[in-house]
Formats: structure tokens, C-alpha cells, sequence
């Protein structure tokens, strides 16, 4: 089948770039020394601001989300306390959690499926808005709630050996979960751009990512590392805010304001990796598949991924 975009690279050779024209992101290159993953995530985090109200839709998927479980989930939980963990209680909470996680997996993956909408829009030389995008999302709830559907399943199997089978299961589905996540890692962006449903989906983001990065990959992108090191702070007051009320008197006022901006900080934080993660996304796949990534070097791109034999480290 043949793809939009597509050009037929050999194994581990990026596709041919086109040249970007003048485009309103501006030019975020000039790249000196090694390339790393936090590089990609400064200069998506420029493009992003050039488009700041497009940071309201992980806000809505996280919002969204917590109903969703409030209302799917709490229920259960209920039940169990009040008639123990035993029998109609227990399936209740696995009910709850099944249909809320489902429900919540949608909620995100719409409001990430907007949110490359957007990216490829300004890409394109649009002006993406958070109506627009999430008409446009609407478009594709079909394939959206068939690739929730999917990864809630993969997640709750991936959980069920982790939690059964001890050590040994611990491993399987630490490992089980790196592959699907980095065979999955395009997912999002093929569905909004090629219409794909979830089975195509994967196989999809896998032999673009095989195609273009080659194989027996590992990611460079280690963004969770980068996020925790960006919430320290944010933990340590919010610990030494709970430190503060708890020692009661005058210090109470103190603590609940240091606990407050705490609380604010980690939130802020989220919604902004959040949002900046599937923004670079959208920009990998459109490398992936040779549209213009107008404003990124092509290095930050390509080094998305490197070969597990590669000692280099891209932090």
C-alpha cells in the first residue's frame, strides 16, 4: 500500500529532506557538538509557543481523563469499602478501571490526535486554532477510539503479566512495554495523517521508525528523565510544605503556599511535556515520511533513535 509522503529510503537512511522555505517558526538551528534529545525538545517548545492556546488541549485531555475515572473508577472503590474486597466488589473495581482507563485513554488520544492536527497545520503554513483542531479530531473519532481501544487492551495485558507472574513477569513486561512504545511512538500522527486504523496503525509507525532509523533501535528521546529532573524542585517544596503544616502555628500559612505553587508547578509542568512531547511527534513523522519540518535542523530529527551497539549517549 502506498502512503502519502513516502519515499523509499534504504534500511537506516533517513529520507531526503526538502528545502523549507521562510516560514513564521523562524529558524531554530545552527546545532553546535552532539545532538540530544533535549535540544529537539527546546526547539519544539519554540515552534509550540508560536501557537501558546494550542497548550489548552492537554489541559482538556487531562481534565477530561480525571472524570472519566472519577466517574468509572470511584464507584468500584466505593463498593469495596463499604462490602470489603471480596466477590461483586472486586468486579466492580476491574469493571471500573477497564472502562474508565478506556474511556480516559480516548479523552488523551483525541486531545493528542488536536494537538498534531495543529502541528502539521502550522507546518503546512496555517494558523491552527483549538477550535479547528478539534473539529478536525472529530473527523478521525472512529480510528480514535479504535487505537484507545487497542492500547487499552495491550496495557491491561502488559499489566496482568507484570502483576502474575512474578520476577520474571516484572521483566517480560518491562521489556514488552519499551518495544510497544517505541513500535507505537508514531502511532498518533499516522492515524491523523493516513486515516489508519489501530492494527495498520502499528505496523505503520513500526516500518516507518525501521525505515528511517533502522533497526534494533533504542530512543534517544529520554524525556521522562528530562521531565523528573525538571520537577525536583517542585517535589522538594511540595514535601517541605506538608513538612511545614505539619508542624502547625504560624508556619501552617507558609506551608499551604508553598504547597499550592508546588502543586501548581508539578501541573504546569505536565501539561507543557505533555504538549511539547506530541508536538515533536508530529514533526518526527513528518521527517519520517519527507514533508518540510520548517524551523527544526534535521540532526534533531535524526537522532531520535541510534543503535543499541551505540555507546553515545544523547541526553
Amino acid at each position: 500500500m502506498t502512503y502519502p509522503g513516502d519515499q523509499p529510503p534504504h534500511p537506516g537512511t533517513p529520507p531526503r529532506q526538502q528545502p523549507a522555505a521562510a516560514h513564521p517558526f523562524g529558524d531554530h538551528g545552527g546545532l553546535d557538538g552532539p545532538v540530544k534529545g533535549r535540544d529537539l525538545l527546546r526547539s519544539c517548545w519554540s515552534l509550540l509557543k508560536s501557537d501558546r492556546e494550542l497548550l489548552l488541549l492537554p489541559v482538556m485531555a487531562a481534565v477530561g481523563g480525571a472524570i472519566a475515572m472519577a466517574i468509572f473508577f470511584v464507584p468500584g472503590v466505593l463498593v469495596m469499602v463499604s462490602h470489603g474486597s471480596e466477590g461483586a466488589a472486586k468486579g466492580w473495581i476491574y469493571a471500573g478501571a477497564i472502562i474508565g482507563g478506556f474511556v480516559a485513554s480516548a479523552i488523551a488520544i483525541f486531545f493528542q490526535a488536536a494537538l498534531v492536527f495543529g502541528a502539521n497545520e502550522r507546518a503546512d503554513g496555517g494558523d491552527p486554532t483549538v477550535g479547528s483542531t478539534v473539529r478536525a479530531a472529530w473527523g478521525k473519532i472512529g480510528k480514535i477510539l479504535g487505537w484507545a481501544a487497542l492500547t487499552t487492551v495491550v496495557g491491561s495485558l502488559i499489566r496482568a503479566v507484570q502483576e502474575r507472574a512474578g520476577f520474571l513477569g516484572g521483566l517480560i513486561g518491562f521489556l514488552g512495554g519499551v518495544a510497544w512504545s517505541i513500535a507505537t511512538f508514531l502511532a498518533v500522527p499516522v492515524v491523523v495523517a493516513e486515516n489508519a486504523g489501530p492494527v495498520e496503525a502499528v505496523k505503520r509507525s513500526s516500518a516507518l521508525i525501521r525505515q528511517t532509523w533502522g533497526l534494533g533501535l533504542r530512543s534517544t528521546l529520554r524525556w521522562g528523565l528530562i521531565q523528573l529532573a525538571f520537577m525536583v524542585v517542585p517535589v522538594l517544596a511540595l514535601f517541605g510544605g506538608f513538612a511545614l503544616i505539619s508542624r502547625g502555628g504560624a508556619a501552617v500559612g507558609l506551608g499551604i503556599a508553598l504547597t499550592a505553587l508546588a502543586l501548581v508547578a508539578l501541573v504546569v509542568l505536565s501539561i507543557a511535556f505533555a504538549a511539547v512531547g506530541q508536538y515533536a511527534r508530529a514533526m518526527l513523522y513528518r521527517y519520517a515520511t519527507g514533508r518540510p519540518v520548517p524551523g527544526l535542523d534535521p540532526r534533531l530529527l535524526a537522532g531520535a533513535f541510534a543503535p543499541k551497539k551505540d555507546k553515545g549517549r544523547f541526553a
